[in-house]
């Protein structure tokens, strides 16, 4: 570990605030994600429009005064969660803390930009944004060492890839360098390709972004892209965890052990396709996004019909 005297307040200050880990480099280190994303453009020219509209690779220009970027790990693995929604709802949008219907993030991230606020130190991101705003905040925290990303383009911590990311860009410069001791996939493991529904991860650290089936099924409103069959995107309602399921190096945790999620296990009945279809627009608006972690709009109660429908016909 390498960090300088202000990094390291700054990570006692993430930790005592419920962060698991935090890590923090220079904002210089966030360039070689250009270099990855022009990568990944060529392997799949279809993806560059996509990339573009998101426009968070030029970390530096957009926030020409900051000097350093924060980055913090909060592990979604304290929470179990029911297994009638698995293979349904992706755990990553469920069990996230900063869903409106969980005040843990919230809490984590008041607490650190208050003591930010009090050392005079201007910070700029945290849940003000969504997890795009200050940039990749995976490539982040595989650059400040806090994790290293897998094939199926996950970072992965020692917990796995259940992990939910929090970022900030700082006017200090400072440094936390942490050394993950993580093992590389192996060169004959192909398990996340495999197992993509869509087919969307088309090799190794490289995906089609409009075939995922987590874009499908929430950004493009459970419309599927031209020439791919209802079937790419098997049960799933909102999201996809197919490829991290897959992963060996996920396999590990129990799902049913944890702490209950704030109000999932009571609603979880009233969650399953057959059941979703027949709910009002009050209650799926009321009840239900504000668990998909701003992915599904409040207005977009069809998008979760359009995707349960399909998920029945996909069940048979």
């Amino acid at each position: 570990m390498e960090y300088t005297q202000l990094g390291k307040q700054i990570y006692d200050e993430a930790v005592a605030a419920g962060f698991d880990s935090c890590g923090i480099i220079p904002i210089d280190k966030m360039d070689g994600f250009l270099t990855r994303l022009k990568e990944r453009e060529e392997r799949v020219p279809s993806s560059a429009g996509f990339y573009e509209s998101l426009n968070f690779g030029h970390v530096r220009q957009r926030f020409p005064w900051a000097k350093a970027v924060v980055i913090c790990t909060y592990w979604l693995g304290k929470y179990r969660y029911p297994q009638s929604l698995q293979g349904k709802y992706a755990k990553s949008f469920f069990l996230s803390p900063s869903n409106s219907c969980c005040m843990d993030m919230q809490k984590k991230c008041q607490q650190l930009e208050a003591w930010f606020a009090n050392r005079g130190i201007h910070a700029e991101g945290g849940n003000q944004f969504s997890q795009i705003s200050i940039g990749p905040l995976r490539y982040a925290a595989m650059m400040a060492g806090l994790g290293i990303i897998r094939k199926n383009n996950f970072l992965y911590t020692e917990k796995g890839s259940f992990i939910a990311l929090v970022g900030y860009v700082i006017d200090e410069e400072c440094l936390m360098q942490h050394t993950p001791a993580l093992r590389p996939c192996a060169d004959t493991c192909h398990l996340c390709q495999q197992n993509c529904p869509s087919k969307a991860l088309k090799g190794p650290f490289t995906m089609s972004p409009l075939e995922c089936v987590s874009f499908i099924t929430t950004f493009a409103k459970g419309q599927l892209p031209e020439g791919m069959d209802d079937s790419a995107c098997g049960t799933w309602i909102c999201g996809c965890d197919s490829c991290q399921d897959a992963c060996p190096y996920n396999r590990l945790h129990d799902w049913n052990t944890g702490a209950a999620y704030p109000g999932l296990e009571e609603l979880a009945s009233k969650l399953q396709p057959e059941t979703l279809l027949k709910q009002t627009d009050e209650f799926i608006q009321q009840k239900v996004i504000p668990y998909t972690d701003y992915h599904v709009a409040k207005d977009e109660a069809q998008t979760l019909r359009i995707c349960a429908d399909r998920s029945i016909r996909n069940q048979h």
